[in-house]
């Protein structure tokens, strides 16, 4: 229930920083990215991991709404940074160290909730480079999404 109370915390100062973002982003940039990054983060983690027992959520309803919370807003928003830091100005070694910190959040995150009991392996152990691999290509679909959409909106003149 901690752990809950704590990810929701989190996930409302966090919801809080978006308006920072428009330094790199138009609104409704943020709003796409913040829609496609929640989403795209949920289900990375409940189709690679939940079905082959690897790491699922515990079945009460604290441990079910910390897991929502953590990947649908704190992933989410926070993947939203780094994505920021790849559009400013930042030097490549900047970015690069930015991008597996978040993958290293990532992995934390996953280990403690193990440790917390929000998550649990049903297998014999847990291997986080599969996670990292994972994060690694949620970034660059995330990346690859932002440009797009970037170009979209302005062939769309929307921006």
């Amino acid at each position: 229930m901690i752990t809950f109370f704590s990810i929701l915390l989190l996930s409302i100062c966090l919801l809080l920083t978006l308006s920072y973002l428009k330094k790199w982003f138009k609104p409704i940039e943020i709003l796409l990215l913040f829609m496609f990054t929640s989403y795209f983060c949920q289900n990375m983690f409940y189709t690679i991991s939940s079905p082959y027992k690897r790491l699922a959520v515990v079945t009460e309803h604290f441990p079910f709404w910390t897991v929502r919370l953590q990947y649908g807003i704190v992933f989410a928003v926070t993947l939203l940074w780094v994505l920021a830091a790849y559009r400013s100005q930042l030097s490549f070694n900047k970015k690069l160290a930015i991008t597996f910190s978040w993958i290293l959040f990532g992995v934390l995150m996953e280990k403690i909730f193990l440790l917390c009991g929000v998550l649990e392996s049903k297998t014999k152990s847990w291997y986080p480079s599969l996670d990292m691999f994972f994060e690694m290509l949620v970034i660059l679909i995330a990346v690859y999404f932002m440009n797009l959409l970037h170009h979209i909106l302005k062939r769309e003149q929307v921006i």
